[in-house]
Order: structure tokens, then sequence, then C-alpha cells
């Protein structure tokens, strides 16, 4: 006897246990599976029983057979009516036993059986009758009962996973009951670990800045510039890796775990090819800077720059990338712990190259480079050997394929995301425009205001994931929870932040500079920013949610329109025309963003629920 026949005899013993013992209920669905996060097991068909003859189909000798277990469904071979014994017991309306005895042999050819089975499957023409392919539908009753079958196996992960029964840890989107209370717990939990993340990216950016800014004012000068230039392109990236918050938590909310990796890939592929123009830039930048600033030798370092800088784009990318793959698997704490590792050397490196070993300023792109790397190779190493590697299924071809359709959502993110930062630079110079003391306000309260635009964003990231998880399983009550919770997380947190600002003024003015005037200026506004920040926040979380719901191309829209035709205008006109200069220029960029996010709610309330998950479900199949 081959060893495919010895297969399907020990199959038999497990699931002619199992099956012939599940509820009636759990039999009538039309596509039942078992929802894990890892593996679904499809109960419309199922293993070989030897008490019947095999149903032989396309007259292969690999007679694999399989008992129709859908509603209103008939035994699919008229040859073979002995069958009638194991469906009698499949659907006699009974509790899964509290105990099954099965060996790992059994365990193992049955997980076998599945992936021949789930590899057929998947190459089933989307016209069968069987399009929805490991969805979940009506499962909790047999999931309590299997939870109970294999309790004493829980500790075992290679077969609890690869049978695709539901760990404790692991979540059912599809079924889960969301209150406000679980997803606010929800929300803290993701959130924390994002805002320290962030925070301290952002910290990084003045690394350098901070080091050079010793070496001479010329470099200081450059190394600004550098910082600016290469943020606003890498900016794009981000853009587009936005589009991954959208594609990856729906996929996973949906159970299809591989094409999380797939996703994430493709995405990667797309950055890189359009990172080629983008290296060809930054090399020939000087021509480019030498049109805005008057000293040579600022221009020549700010090239010098950007040229060695190049060599980290291309792992700033994937580590971006990286970050959501992680994130739509609910691993929110691995950036948080990558940047606590590279945060200290990105420091001590900098201290080396820069004075230590002589290098002087080219040091501080070689260490950019250095700790873009770092992070994404301490990336990787947290999938292969801590999580989020049950995601990943290798490379695959499917990756060099629907670019345009990733596009479409990748494009309108990138749009909002240069938008926002081109905005805040247009405004900065014409702050320059009103003397020294306005632009040292200007620039306190910008940084003031990125930094805590960290927490929104944090929320923004948290709220799109849990969002998506929801829309790629079909569950539209949890959803609508999830919105609700995020749209009220921003407001609270933005209210706190205001409440920072309008209260610790001089604290923050004199955190800043000692300037008597400046800090006069900076008090004087605080006020009028601690408004700012409550629309900042909303309408960083609601275009958050937007990416969720794959509607980027509105948030897109919105971005440049309140930005554009909006904020930037009305702040040029109040601040030239109506003599408010920098009061002027935050009124302008604040009415901007109250439209903003006002719309973007009122998109969000009016979304159709079933639409969306529909358009959600097709892109998991097709893509």
């Amino acid at each position: 006897m081959d060893r495919r026949d010895s297969i399907k005899r020990r199959n038999t013993g497990l699931f002619s246990r199992t099956l012939g013992t599940l509820p009636k209920s759990i039999m009538n669905s039309n596509n039942t599976a078992i929802n894990s996060k890892r593996r679904k097991i499809p109960l419309m068909f199922v293993p070989p029983s030897t008490k019947s003859p095999l149903f032989v189909y396309n007259n292969d000798v690999d007679q694999r057979s399989f008992l129709s277990l859908g509603t209103g469904s008939q035994l699919v071979s008229e040859h073979h009516s002995a069958v009638i014994g194991d469906t009698e017991s499949v659907m006699s309306s009974r509790s899964l036993p509290s105990t099954l005895e099965y060996t790992d042999d059994e365990l193992d050819s049955v997980h076998q059986w599945l992936e021949e089975e789930r590899q057929r499957r998947s190459m089933t023409d989307p016209g069968s009758p069987f399009p929805n392919y490991g969805a979940a539908n009506d499962t909790d009753e047999l999931m309590s009962q299997a939870d109970r079958l294999f309790k004493d196996h829980e500790s075992d992960v290679s077969y609890t996973d690869d049978m695709g029964l539901k760990d404790e840890s692991d979540e059912d989107f599809a079924h889960e009951r969301a209150t406000v209370a679980s997803e606010s717990r929800k929300l803290a939990q993701y959130s924390f670990p994002l805002i320290l993340t962030f925070v301290l990216e952002q910290i990084f950016s003045l690394v350098s800045v901070i080091f050079v800014g010793h070496l001479g004012k010329q470099e200081l000068a450059a190394v600004s510039m550098a910082s600016m230039t290469s943020t606003i392109v890498l900016a794009i990236y981000e853009g587009i890796a936005t589009s991954l918050d959208t594609l990856c938590p729906q996929a996973y909310g949906a159970g299809q775990y591989a094409k999380v990796g797939v996703h994430t890939q493709r995405c990667s592929l797309f950055s890189l090819v359009l990172y080629i123009p983008a290296a060809l830039f930054w090399w020939y930048s000087g021509s480019v800077l030498g049109k805005f600033i008057d000293d040579a030798e600022v221009v020549k370092l700010s090239q010098q720059f950007l040229r060695i800088l190049i060599l980290g784009g291309p792992a700033y990318i994937l580590f971006e990338n990286g970050k959501r793959f992680l994130q739509a698997q609910e691993i929110f704490e691995a950036g948080t712990l990558i940047l606590f590792i590279t945060s200290p050397i990105n420091i001590l490196v900098n201290w080396l190259l820069i004075y230590y070993l002589g290098f002087g300023y080219i040091g501080a792109p070689i260490a950019a480079v250095i700790n873009f790397w770092l992070m994404f190779i301490l990336l990787v190493l947290y999938v292969m050997f801590i999580d989020g590697e049950e995601c990943w299924d290798g490379f695959s071809k499917d990756a060099l394929s629907h670019w345009y359709d990733l596009s479409l959502l990748a494009v309108p993110g990138t749009i909002t995301l240069l938008a926002e930062s081109l905005a805040y630079e247009v405004l900065t110079l014409l702050a320059s425009y009103f003397g020294t003391d306005a632009l040292a306000t200007q620039s306190a309260l910008s940084s003031l205001v990125s930094l805590l635009y960290m927490v929104p964003f944090a929320l923004s990231v948290a709220s799109s994931t849990r969002l998506a998880n929801f829309v790629g399983a079909g569950n539209i009550d949890a959803a609508r929870i999830a919105t609700r919770v995020g749209l009220c997380a921003s407001v609270a947190c933005a209210s706190l932040s205001s409440c920072f600002i309008l209260f610790g003024q001089k604290f923050i003015a004199r955190l800043f500079t000692e300037d008597p005037q400046v800090i006069k200026m900076i008090t004087g506004l605080c006020p009028l920013v601690s408004v700012f920040v409550l629309f900042d926040g909303l309408a960083c979380v609601a275009n958050g949610l937007l990416r969720a719901l794959a509607l980027q191309a509105i948030g897109g829209v919105l971005s440049l329109l309140g930005y554009y035709v909006v904020a930037v205008p009305l702040a040029f006109v109040l601040a030239f025309q109506r003599d408010m200069e920098l009061v002027g220029l935050w009124i302008g960029n604040g009415t901007g963003l109250l439209l903003i996010g006002l719309v973007e709610l009122f998109v969000i309330y009016r979304v159709d629920w079933a639409k969306i998950v529909e358009v959600a479900r097709k892109r998991n199949q097709d893509k």
C-alpha cells in the first residue's frame, strides 16, 4: 500500500470521530470555517471515511473523497449512495466530546491533507459554487467546543495552529462582539508603543543637526537643508506605504494571511523602483538647491550629505513597509523595541564618526545610512525569531503584478502626506519675511506641534489597523464601534495637548529660547495654537479611518483642497494683506484643517458599510 493510502486511513480516525458529533446548525452553514489567526479549516469538504465509498471526481486515480455539507446539499455521487450512513452521523445534533484520542501521526496526516485541499481550493474558479473559500460564518458554537476539545494541546503550537484551531490569544475578527470599553483598551494597547516609536523617530532627525551644529554655521545650514530635502522626498515613500494600512489589515482580518506578505512585497518593489529618480535627484541636488541658496559652500555640503544618504534610502523604505506588515498582525511593539535599541546606537555612531574618528561633517550622513540599515536588519530578525512569520510565505511572483491597483491607494496617500508637509514648509518660508524673531517663533511652535502630532498620528495608525481588520472580516457592527472609539480618542488626546499648550505657554516659551521678544511672541500665540491642535488631531485620525476604508482618494483630494485652496491662500491674505503676520498664518492653516476634518467626518458618517465590506472581500479574493 502506498503512502497516500496510508495517510487516508489515518485521517479517518480523527475526522470521523470529530465530524460525527458536530452540531446540525454548523453543518447546515453554506460556507463554514474554523477561524484562527493562521489557518482556516473549511468544513465544506471533509477527508475520506473508510466506512463510505470514495467519491471520484475528474476520473483521477487519486480518489480524494468528500461529503458535501452545504445547505440543502445532497450526496454528490449517484454511484455511492452508501455514504448515507456517514452523513447521518455528521448531521446529528450532538456536541463535540470533551476529549478525543488521537496520535501525532494522525495530526500530521490531517495537516498534510488540509494543505493539499487548500492548494486545490485556491485554484478553484471564482465562479464555482464555493468562491469564498476560507471565510468564517457562524462558528461561535463550534469554536467554543473546539477550544474545550483541544485544551490539553493548547501548548503545542504546531498542532493547534496547523489545524486552524483558535488560540486564546488569537482574535476572531468576523465574530468579535466589540464594545466601547474593549475597543478603548485595544486602542490604548496599540497606541502607546506607536507613540514611543514616532517620538523616537522624530528624535532621530534632530541628532545629526545637534552634532553637526557645533562644527560651524555653514555645516548647520547644510545639514538642516539636506534634512528638510530628504524628509520631503522620503515622505513620498511613507505615503506609498500607507496603502498597506488598507491592504494588509483587511487581508489579515479576512484570514488571507499569505496575502499580507504579498502586499508588503508588492509595495516594497513598487517603492524601490520609484526610488531610482529620487536617488538621481539627490545626486544632482546641488543644481536645484543652488537656485534657492546663495552660499556655494552650503549647497556643496548639502549635496554631499544627500549623495551619501542615497545608500540608506532602500533600507528606510523597506523598514517603513515592514512596520506595516507587523502592525497589520497587531504587532505594534516591534518598531518601539527596534528604536529603543537603535536610538542610543545612533547617538554613539554620530559621536564616533563626527568627532572621535575625525570624519567631520560627512560622518552625519554615514551614521544615518548605518542607522537605517540596522533598523531594517533588526526588523527582519524580529520577524524571523520573535513574531510575524506566520504571514510570510516566502517571496512570490504575485508581487510583480497589480501595481496599478496598488497605485490607486498609494498615490492619494502620498498626496496627503506631501500636501501637509509642504504646507508647513510654505508657512515657515512665509514667516521668514517678518524677521528673525518671527521666524524663531514659528520654528519653535512648529516643532512643538510636530512633536504633539505624534499622539494623534499613533491613534490614526492604530485605529486604521483595527478598523481595517474588522472591514476585512466583514464585521460591520465592530467596525462602527472601532470608528467611534477612534474619533473620540482623537478628540480626547487633542484636548489634552490643547490644555498643555494653553496652560504651559510660559514653560514652552522658555524651553525653546531665552530671548524676551521671542518668549513674548510665543506666549501670545499659544492660545491660538491650542485651538489649532484640536483641528489637527481630528483631521489626522479621520484621515487614518479613511485609509482603513480604502478611501485614500477622498482624503488626498480633501488635503489638496484644504491646504492649497483654503489654508495657504487664506494664511497669505491674513498675514500680508491684513497685517496679521504670524496670527494670520496660524488662523489660515487652522481653518483649512478644520474644513478637512469636518468633511472627512461627513464622509465617514455617510459611508456605505456593506459596499465597503464587499469591495474589501473582492480585493482579498482577487489579489
